[in-house]
């Protein structure tokens, strides 16, 4: 469903430019779960981003199911890859109530029955209906979460981009979302991609890992081998015995 070749990114002009990601490749098979996981600043969100279309590779090439993903993006291709973003203080528009912001993805694409729509969407993720007449600062931070994916998932996407979805969150509402997210991927069908930084949490979703650094995939590994302390680079190796649920 999804592939990444020798991807790069790079800020900055040239004489002083920062590498972001330097030829990332992976694969991530329709129905799979993927997690990037690395330091902050090794080129996690930076990958999901250009996914996303939010940010322009210098080198390299990304598909979706056998399709170029270029600069230009088709209505179609953007329905099918949406961003969860890992705020969800910030991800909402706090003057726009819920049904707003979940009206706003329908009418970019030019689809009918919104109210019943809305309806669906926040009871797939646990929430009532009258929360659609609610503004951000009404509701608590899982509720806004579940809102994002909502969001995200009204449009009915193949693939979904995860950036740090629980990182804002207390550990029992980290718990909530991530149930929520490993139900969507079986019932849906969905494709993710996930970034963290929390081993623990990419091991309860993800079937494979793969480990940054420095804005290089160095290990592609799976959360089994991580818990038993079967890793390749040292770099994963650091990973690891940092996480007290894999030490």
């Amino acid at each position: 469903m999804i592939e990444v070749d020798d991807l790069t990114i790079a800020f900055g002009k040239r004489g002083s430019h920062v590498t972001a990601v330097d030829g990332a490749s992976f694969r991530i098979a329709e129905g799979e779960a993927l997690g990037l996981v690395g330091e902050s600043g090794s080129g996690k969100s930076t990958i999901l981003r250009a996914l996303a279309g939010l940010v322009r590779p210098d080198a390299g090439t990304m598909g979706l199911d056998g399709e170029t993903l270029g600069s230009v993006r088709s209505k179609a291709q953007r329905r099918a890859l949406q961003l969860m973003f890992q705020d969800p203080y910030g991800s909402l528009h706090p003057n726009q109530t819920i049904e707003t912001a979940l009206s706003e993805p329908l009418a970019i694409h030019g689809i009918g029955d919104r109210p019943d729509r809305i309806t669906a969407a926040l009871a797939e993720v646990g929430l009532p209906a009258q929360h659609r007449f609610r503004y951000p600062h009404q509701l608590s931070g899982g509720q806004r979460q579940r809102v994002a994916l909502a969001r995200a998932l009204i449009l009915e996407p193949r693939v979904l981009l995860l950036d740090e979805p629980t990182s804002a969150l207390d550990v029992s509402v980290q718990a909530e979302i991530l149930n929520l997210l490993t139900h969507l991927t079986r019932t849906r069908r969905l494709t993710m991609l996930m970034v963290s930084h929390d081993l623990a949490v990419v091991a309860h979703l993800c079937s494979r890992v793969a480990v940054m650094s420095a804005g290089e995939i160095v290990e592609v590994t799976t959360p089994n081998r991580l818990a038993a302390g079967e890793v390749a680079h040292p770099h994963t190796r650091i990973l690891r015995e940092s996480a007290l649920e894999f030490s």
